[in-house]
């Protein structure tokens, strides 16, 4: 795999790690937390859980949608341009993977609001 290639298939995955990121963060604060007996700490007025949780979904959303307008943009320049198959499939799996992982994001810092931190 060339070098331009790798970095291709990175980005079509950045939402992925975006998401990946999120997800260990989550829960490794969350079970460190519960297991120390730290549920009542507050940070700024908050749980702190729910400060983790709402500020790594924040991040990770912020960059699965960064990657999301980038292929977005790269797929509407290929369009007008002589792209090959394998550029195109690459900035259209960019693209739903990015949008999915938004959401899978998204959905993993919900229960974070509704259920209490330890339960």
């Amino acid at each position: 795999m060339t070098g331009r290639r790798m970095w291709q298939v990175v980005f079509m995955l950045g939402g992925f790690l975006a998401w990946a990121v999120q997800f260990t963060v989550i829960y490794g604060v969350t079970s460190t937390v519960c297991a120390r007996g730290w549920a009542d700490t507050t940070v700024l007025g908050a749980g702190i859980v729910p400060f983790t949780v709402a500020g790594t979904t924040l991040v990770a959303a912020v960059a699965a949608a960064a990657f999301l307008v980038h292929a977005l943009r790269k797929h509407r320049r290929l369009q007008s341009a002589d792209a090959s198959v394998t550029d195109v499939f690459l900035i259209q799996g960019a693209v739903l993977i990015s949008a999915f992982s938004i959401a899978a994001i998204l959905w993993h810092g919900l229960p974070a609001f509704i259920l209490p931190a330890c339960s």
